[in-house]
């Protein structure tokens, strides 16, 4: 009985195997990916022509332009320093035999201006040829030449590129062609008896931004002097710092009450006291006084807790006393 039973029981699964068999024949397939779409013969021929004019993919493309800006940005560095400005009082010169020649330091890529004044403090033009149509080496104009109709400034240069925006201007602009220039400037400016000597250097890390020359001499707009005969001009280097804003590390910086600082800067050193203003000292009298560019005029008198000034014809009054740190 039991080997009935088991027979029977193993003829029922045989039974059911191609059932089960069935079953998973016909389950649905996972899927698959979809099959490219056909292209007729005129849309291969346009595939074909676009991959032979445009061969890079756009992810080729963006690599390629990341590495061109890279070379781009080291010629640029190889050819181009970085320079910081630095600010120096007014160059003196003057036409008397045996003067140095001053220095001007220049750096490529950062134009440096430089402006002529007069002793009085008064803008000295630079002279123009009239029949010269470039300052400048290798053929290159400068930026006010009209192709010889109106001539160029009277600058000989080399190895800088020159720029006297106007006929009559006191400011040259001037530039290094090559990171390491090596050569001079010549600027003769309107009724000078010669030319102003300068030589250029280069590749110090810093540059004369904004540089103002001032001639031992009168020009052809010279001011008249206002005030005491016996208050000259000294040409002391330091009072010549001091008009140009900066003083020696040894003046004690003066508070100026009544004015704004703006209108009135004051040191002193010693006894002597020294003030920058644009407005005329009437009292106390000047010892010595320095006339510069923009208005500044710089006075040196005996040290005195009050002065006046005249402010477009309105007399005003200031105290000084020593800047508390």
């Amino acid at each position: 009985m039991k080997t009935r039973s088991f027979s029977l029981s193993l003829l029922g699964l045989m039974g059911l195997m191609p059932f089960t068999a069935m079953a998973q024949s016909v389950a649905p397939a996972p899927d698959a990916a979809p099959a490219a779409p056909h292209l007729s013969p005129e849309q291969q021929d346009q595939q074909a022509a676009e991959d032979e004019a445009i061969p890079l993919t756009p992810e080729m493309i963006h690599r390629l332009g990341k590495r061109l800006k890279e070379n781009q940005r080291a010629r640029e560095d190889v050819a181009t320093e970085v320079a910081a400005p630095t600010s120096r009082p007014a160059i003196r010169v003057s036409f008397a035999p045996g003067q140095q020649t001053s220095l001007i330091f220049t750096t490529k890529g950062y134009p440096t201006a430089v402006s002529f004044v007069d002793r009085s403090g008064a803008p000295w033009p630079i002279a123009w040829n009239t029949t010269s149509t470039s300052a400048n080496p290798d053929g290159l104009k400068n930026c006010s030449s009209d192709g010889g109709k109106g001539g160029s400034p009277a600058v000989q240069t080399t190895g800088v590129y020159t720029c006297v925006p106007y006929a009559g201007s006191n400011t040259i602009n001037i530039e290094p062609l090559s990171l390491s220039p090596r050569g001079g400037l010549l600027v003769t400016l309107k009724g000078a008896i010669k030319p102003i000597s300068f030589l250029l250097l280069a590749g110090r890390g810093t540059y004369d931004d904004n540089l103002t020359v001032r001639v031992n001499e009168d020009g052809p707009n010279a001011k008249q002097e206002m005030g005491p005969e016996a208050a000259p001009g000294t040409a002391e280097p330091f009072m010549n710092a001091m008009l140009s804003g900066i003083a020696p590390a040894s003046a004690v910086p003066q508070s100026v009450e009544g004015l704004s600082p703006d209108d009135v800067r004051a040191w002193r050193m010693g006894n002597e006291l020294y003030i920058r203003t644009r407005l005329a000292l009437m009292t106390p009298a000047w010892d010595s006084s320095e006339r510069g560019e923009d208005g500044y005029t710089l006075y040196a008198f005996r040290q005195t807790p009050y002065i006046l000034l005249s402010d477009s014809g309105r007399t005003v009054s200031a105290s000084l006393k020593d800047m508390t740190p």
